[in-house]
Order: C-alpha cells, then structure tokens, then sequence
C-alpha cells in the first residue's frame, strides 16, 4: 500500500448537469417508503434520472438505485458548517451537500463523495485534507460474486494514480493479478476493449496524468436515455448524464480480470473513477455487459466497520452524562482543567446521537464523545484542537471503549478495540476497565463514597484514552479524583452537580 496521504483534486464536481427544481414534478414516482429521500435536492437529483426508471419509463439500469441504502444521516466534514454534513447512501453511490447555505438551485450544491478514492487508499476522508487511516484499503470485490478474493479494492492501490500513455486505437491487454499487472496473460481479444477516448487532468500529485477509455465504457458514458424533464414529462437527454459529474475521472487504465460470476469463472474488464467502478462482461447479456457496481453499499459498509452505531438508550444520569453539567478540576503539579457537557452530536459516529463533552486540558481542547447503553458506559474517540479550535487530531474507537458497567459490582471489562487517528496508523489493543471496589476520597469539594477504576492504556500515546491510569468515579456525579502517572494528580473542586455548588 502507499503510506502517502491521499490528497482530493481541489474543487468538488457536480453529480448531474441539471438545474435543481422546486417542488415535485407531476407523475414522478417516489423512492419507496422503507427508507425516504430526506432532503429535497437529494429527491430533485434522484427524481431526473431515477424516476423513469421506477415508472418503467425507462428500461435501463439505475444510477443510484431504486431507493436509499441510510436515511438522510450527517457525517464529519471540516469545511462545512458545524463539521458536519447532511448525506445519504444509495446502491451506486452518495449524495451530499457540502455548504447548505449555498444556492440550492446551482447544479454544484449536491455532490458526491470520492468513494473509489476511499475504498481503495483506505484513508476515510473527514475534511479536505483530513484522512482517517484504516491501514489497508478495503476488503470489498470490485467484481463478480460476493466474497470473491481477488480483485478487491484494496488490491487496486497498487495500479492507480500513476498515469498511462496515449493508446487509442489499442486493446486493453493488461491482466491484473496479486502480483500486479501481468504482460504475458492472455485476456479476450474483444474489439469492445478498443481504447476510444484519452483524458488527462491534473492529478493529485500536482502534475498532469492521462488514462484511456475502452469503447465499451465510451459508449455507456456518452449513451441517451430517458429522464424527466421540469414539468415531470418523460424526455431524452443526449448524454443521458455527464459522466464527470456522476463517475469523476478514471484513476487507472481498464485492466481485465478473471473471476468468478454466478460461480462460473468469467473476464471482466475493470475500470475505477474517483467516484465510481465501471465493468465489462462480455460473456452476460448485451444490456448487462456494462454495469456500475454498487459501490454505495460497498462503501457504506466498510466504513461502518469503523463506525458502529451506538446503543444510547440506558441511563445516562447514572453516569453523569447530563446536558450543561460541568466540573473544574485542580492538578497536583498546577494548573486546573474545566470539563463541561454540551448537546449531543450526530456526526461523529453518523446515525448515533453521542454524549460530548469539552475537557479544558493542560494539552488543549479535548473533547470526548460516550454514550450510555443497555451494558454500561461507553468511550467512543475524542478530538484534540488547539488555542485556535483547529483540529490537530481525532481518535476513533472501533469498538468503542465499554468503561464502567450497567450496575455498579466490582467488574472487569476487556474491549478489543482499534483505534484509528489523523496522526498515527491503526492499533488494535485489548484495553482493560477493573471497578475494583468502593473508596472513599477526599476532595477539595468534599468527601465522596467512589468506585475506584483502573485501566489499561494503550502503547502509543498519540491515541491514549487518557482517563488516567486510576479513576474514582461517583455515580451520578461523575469522576471526581484521577491519577494519569505516580506523581500527578487530578481533584474535584467543584462541580454544578453538587448539591453546595455556589
């Protein structure tokens, strides 16, 4: 794998070349209701090239899907407003609005992610120029059956991004295998595989790179079809859709593969965009043998591995996990620290509404996110900024760290967690919380009767918890006394929780 960090191309392309309409168009079938198209620039995309498909309008395959893979979900996105953006997931790919209060009828306003990109680096993208690392690209088929081995994802990092001569008029000849690229296989001499289209932009590296475009995918990309027009009639847009806008541009020359299809071994010609995987099956029926693979359900997921749903429906006023609640601390060796709850928040895990809390620490701004389950209290990643807010790092627990139990027994809980940051490669550690008994301790604020916890902490300190080697924590009041090395500590001084708090 390339270690480098994936960088996007500078601007944001737009999915469709279409003016976004207002209203519903008379006659435009809906997305089913199992899951509904929340925002209504998502529906007004899907409703032109989607609707006549739905009404049998149109006897071709999807460009997103019959309906929505998620509901309308907000992920993490530096550069947007909040840090955080409104998504949502179909089969073939993602719709998403960067800066909502940007003109909703500019055709650039709804976008969509560089998932090939993603899936293939194994760099979740968070920001412009901010990459969560996974270490390795996904374990997700680019073709045939599902589980097949070989290629998936992350076997394609070792052939994009590199640029290719001008072959037009050549065939596709190139094999891949997990060696690489194999001069002295022998693929199909298929006169669809005829490269008919070079394009050349300016690369992620910052120079100019080159790939060419098999016939077969020329022709599906400049293809007509049938969309619905403003009035919501049926009528033929040549193109049927811009081909940037809804794939970006190839990342490598089409390459063939041999693999299984229905377990029946089978060529495939195979070519990644930034955004989208396009292949060729000679062997399938002509209105089959070019497809878009579904790499809207790929994507969403493999990145779901790294961000699972949390269960926040336990109590959370037995861990002190209450709204506007704060508690200022003083450290043994100077300085106080200040911790203060604020409003849930969607988008760090998208899907789940977490507890945040701001802790004003020697290091900075750490904020840390937990929810309360049906098994306790849970750890989910934290964020670290500087005097200026700017995000220095983010740390993900995947699992999250299970931290204190549902009820209050000495208890020992191990998570198998792996965390993943901007900063440092992924670690995976057994991580250890032992509530070992009740103990009174002494604060400056008073006197508590406490569960003292001790913990495990992971090696690397770039993605350490930081709860602290020892804990003593209050139920309902939260932690009261910590201990992060043999000589400092952290007490109490005073918290709005208490009953004496002034």
């Amino acid at each position: 794998m390339n270690n480098g960090r994936r960088r996007p191309l500078t601007w944001l392309l737009p999915i469709l070349g279409v003016v976004l309409i207002a209203g519903q168009p008379s006659g435009v079938a809906r997305a089913t209701d199992s899951l509904l198209i929340e925002r209504p620039e998502f529906q007004q995309v899907w409703d032109r090239t989607e609707a006549p498909v739905a009404n049998g309008d149109s006897p071709r395959s999807w460009l997103w899907g019959p309906e929505p893979r998620t509901g309308k979900i907000v992920e993490r996105y530096l550069e947007s407003p909040n840090e955080e953006r409104a998504v949502q997931y179909f089969d073939k790919g993602r719709m998403e609005i960067n800066d909502p209060s940007a003109d909703p009828s500019d055709p650039w306003f709804v976008t969509s992610g560089l998932l090939t990109r993603e899936l293939i680096s194994g760099e979740l993208q968070i920001g412009d120029d901010a990459f969560l690392s996974t270490g390795s690209g996904a374990s997700i088929q680019v073709a045939g059956d599902h589980m097949n081995p070989f290629p998936q994802y992350r076997h394609l990092d070792m052939i994009v991004d590199q640029g290719n001569p001008d072959r037009t008029g050549e065939i596709a000849d190139k094999v891949l295998t997990p060696d690489g690229l194999d001069p002295d296989a022998l693929p199909p001499d298929d006169p669809r595989s005829t490269f008919a289209h070079y394009i050349t932009y300016h690369g992620t590296e910052g120079s100019d790179v080159g790939y060419n475009i098999p016939e077969a995918f020329w022709d599906y990309l400049n293809a007509a079809g049938t969309v619905y027009d403003q009035a919501g009639d049926p009528t033929i847009a040549d193109p049927l859709f811009d081909w940037i806008f809804v794939m970006g541009f190839p990342i490598a020359d089409a390459f063939w593969a041999e693999v299984p299809v229905n377990n029946v071994p089978q060529w495939v010609l195979i070519q990644p965009f930034e955004r989208r995987v396009l292949t060729y099956t000679p062997g399938n029926a002509p209105e089959w043998q070019v497809e878009m693979g579904n790499i809207g359900q790929h994507y969403r997921d493999w990145r779901s591995q790294y961000f699972p749903v949390a269960d926040n429906n336990g109590d959370k006023s037995n861990f002190a996990l209450y709204d506007d609640a704060d508690w200022h601390f003083r450290i043994t060796t100077g300085g106080d620290e200040i911790w203060e709850m604020t409003s849930s928040t969607d988008s760090f895990i998208p899907g789940s509404s977490l507890h945040a809390r701001n802790e004003y620490r020697l290091d900075g701004l750490r904020t840390t996110y937990w929810s309360a389950g049906e098994e306790g209290l849970f750890l989910h990643g934290w964020d670290l900024r500087d005097g200026q807010r700017s995000l220095v790092d983010m740390v993900v627990y995947s699992p999250a760290l299970h931290v204190l139990p549902d009820e209050w027994a000495p208890t020992e809980i191990t998570s198998d967690a792996t965390a993943i940051s901007l900063l440092s490669d992924p670690e995976t550690e057994s991580i250890t919380f032992n509530t070992v008994t009740r103990q009174l301790v002494s604060t400056y604020t008073g006197v508590f009767q406490t569960w003292r916890v001790e913990s495990s902490d992971f090696d690397n300190s770039a993605i350490r918890h930081d709860l602290g080697q020892t804990f003593w924590f209050e139920p309902e009041i939260g932690t009261v006394m910590w201990r992060f090395d043999s000589q400092a500590s952290a007490m109490l001084l005073n918290s709005s929780l208490l009953e004496n708090d002034e």
